[in-house]
């Protein structure tokens, strides 16, 4: 435990360090407070429309972290040649990768207070009140945040930057949409059945969802934004067996990196 400390340590004070987590969080912490003005020129509720834009800000800005940071965590180290000394002191391959994802995990939960902060301060200056329940819509975007670095950390391990980066991106975008295309599905299959002309949607799009959403994190699952931002209450122990989720696939692509990451060559 007292290496991996200290790689996560080591991981966290690099990553603060880095010009591009300070340009990210300053362009999400910019469209936060755009949604002030968001909220003036809608229609709308505005406190709706400036939690609902925010907390969106904040879920593409963890997608951001993850690819532009998470994704080089482990090639810096391996591009400057200074992952084959600390490979040689006694600390595993896997002790390594966890504790640089430890790392960036405390720097997410930076980010996150930062951009709750950011939300309660365009909140008050709009004299609306701060809902306790928005601490709730932070945790589960960091649980989202926690997971998609995993994500990338994975892609990471075994191939190049690019690819990492795009089949990041491409996980993100299926786990947030699988579950609502199966959904489109199957009111079109209903609907052909009764509305002439109704056509349902091709097998193998539907076939290709499916395996999306039974294989794929369910990342939608901390999309929590409407209900908050709506004052719909949660159905009991959602936060708990999101929280399981969020976890267990943490742990499960963490080893899957691990075990990929301990057959890789860095000679």
């Amino acid at each position: 435990m007292r290496e991996l400390w200290w790689i996560a340590l080591a991981s966290f004070r690099e990553t603060v360090r880095d010009k591009i987590l300070y340009t990210l969080l300053f362009f999400v912490l910019l469209l936060v407070g755009f949604s002030k003005l968001l909220g003036d020129w809608s229609v709308f509720d505005r406190s709706v429309v400036v939690v609902d834009f925010s907390l969106g800000v904040m879920s593409l800005g963890g997608l951001a972290i993850a690819i532009f940071i998470g994704v080089g965590l482990i090639q810096k180290e391996i591009q400057r040649k200074t992952i084959l000394t600390l490979l040689s002191k006694p600390v595993r391959r896997s002790q390594f990768l966890v504790g640089k994802y430890l790392g960036l995990v405390l720097v997410l939960v930076v980010n996150v207070l930062a951009m709750t902060l950011a939300l309660w301060g365009v909140l008050r200056a709009a004299h609306d009140g701060f809902d306790p329940r928005l601490l709730l819509a932070s945790y589960e975007t960091f649980w989202e945040m926690a997971v998609i670095t995993a994500v990338a950390l994975m892609f990471s391990s075994f191939s190049t930057p690019v690819v990492s980066s795009l089949l990041t991106f491409a996980v993100f975008l299926a786990s947030h949409l699988s579950g609502g295309i199966l959904q489109y599905m199957e009111t079109m299959r209903k609907a052909s059945a009764h509305i002439p002309g109704a056509v349902p949607a091709s097998p193998l799009v539907e076939w290709c969802a499916r395996i999306a959403h039974w294989t794929l994190p369910d990342l939608e699952i901390f999309n929590v934004r409407s209900q908050i931002a709506h004052g719909i209450p949660l159905p009991n122990g959602y936060v708990f067996w999101s929280t399981v989720h969020g976890l267990g696939w943490t742990v499960f692509l963490l080893a899957l990196s691990s075990l990929w990451f301990s057959r890789r060559d860095f000679n």
